[in-house]
């Protein structure tokens, strides 16, 4: 993208950058967008002497015309402007320069515009959603183990399931099938995060060596889980290893758990899963597990998380029916109380704050 201002040619790279964002917030729409471009910049579209001049630019992502579906008609002009705003944040070291406007068209091959558009990515992108490996909105975990340990990287999959984490559990053999191979390389190019599940003969095969060199090679954040004696090597070598044992594995789900947080900052969304798996549970039992899920990896609720909480519960009898998550001291309550420093009381199948008033507000008036 050839030009004589510093902004257009820096675009490409925010576009990444704002890829990886719209990812990581689960804005699939806008994620799309951007894949599915072709960029055009309309340079010098205003301009403004006041101290030594400032430019500003217009974008235009053309994509095919199906996906102008995801363009709502009614939401454009706040699409067009969330675009924007995010550019410019992407963009800070161009003071002089700034995205002016940003539009998303169809492709149109008549288009001079069109014609030197330069297409966002050369490789056509993988669509999460269309590889048919994952579970919808939940964080997309790549488990990279040896054969021999499947079992364990299984074991890990299914104790993540319950916190919002959608696990591929790779093959190891020497030979895959072509198919198998197209699947590995698909999960490999829509996963979030690696987890190196870290067994003394880990790094003796060539098919963990090249999912971990993917990763790096993506910038995709890699986890390891130290099983055996031995540790990371290579690039990854110098990462701290989240430590546990074989037979220790199934109660060191929630520290994982909590290392995945740390590592791709995806808090908000986790917890929003898991509050949703709790207000369905569909048994006492799972009110249970589900609780105990929560209250381990969550801390704190925002007054949304809150209500919604309150919401599910009057609605569903196995949670105001279940008497597991109301003993124990009044487990559920207290929990609420200390996650969102409020004062409750349950009552007609209701969750309610007190709010305290003054019994003698009325003795204190001076008259």
């Amino acid at each position: 993208m050839n030009s004589n201002f510093a902004l257009p040619p820096k675009l490409l790279s925010a576009l990444r950058r704002l890829r990886a964002h719209y990812e990581r917030n689960a804005r699939q729409d806008l994620r799309d967008i951007i894949d599915l471009s072709r960029v055009f910049v309309r340079e010098q579209t205003e301009h403004d002497n006041w101290n030594g001049g400032t430019f500003g630019h217009d974008v235009v992502l053309f994509v095919p015309h199906e996906a102008m579906a995801l363009v709502d008609l009614d939401r454009q002009d706040e699409i067009f402007r969330r675009l924007s705003e995010d550019l410019n944040k992407a963009t800070i070291d161009t003071e002089d320069e700034y995205v002016r406007a940003t539009y998303v068209k169809p492709n149109d091959e008549s288009d001079p515009e069109y014609q030197e558009a330069r297409p966002f990515s050369r490789e056509p992108q993988a669509r999460p959603e269309d590889v048919g490996l994952w579970r919808t909105g939940a964080l997309r975990l790549f488990i990279s183990h040896r054969d021999e340990h499947k079992a364990l990287a299984h074991q890990i999959a299914t104790g993540l399931n319950g916190y919002g984490v959608s696990s591929f559990v790779a093959h190891d053999a020497i030979k895959p099938m072509r198919e198998w191979q197209i699947e590995i390389l698909n999960a490999l190019k829509t996963m979030e995060v690696l987890l190196v599940l870290l067994t003394d003969d880990f790094h003796d095969s060539v098919w963990t060596n090249q999912e971990v060199g993917f990763a790096l090679g993506k910038g995709i954040p890699i986890l390891c889980m130290k099983l055996e004696g031995h540790d990371p090597q290579g690039f990854i070598g110098a990462r701290q290893a989240l430590k546990t044992s074989i037979d220790e594995l199934g109660s060191a789900i929630p520290e994982l758990h909590k290392a995945l947080l740390n590592e791709v900052g995806q808090e908000g969304r986790l917890k929003d899963i898991m509050i949703e798996a709790f207000i369905g549970s569909e048994s006492y039992p799972d009110a249970m597990s589900n609780l105990t899920r929560l209250t381990e990896t969550t801390d704190r609720l925002t007054d949304s998380e809150f209500s919604k909480i309150a919401t599910g519960y009057a609605k569903n009898d196995q949670l105001y029916g279940c008497a597991g998550i109301h003993n124990r001291g009044n487990w559920f309550k207290r929990y609420l109380e200390s996650a969102t420093g409020k004062t409750l009381e349950f009552k007609d199948r209701k969750i309610l704050e007190k709010t305290v008033y003054s019994q003698d507000f009325d003795d204190e008036i001076p008259f």
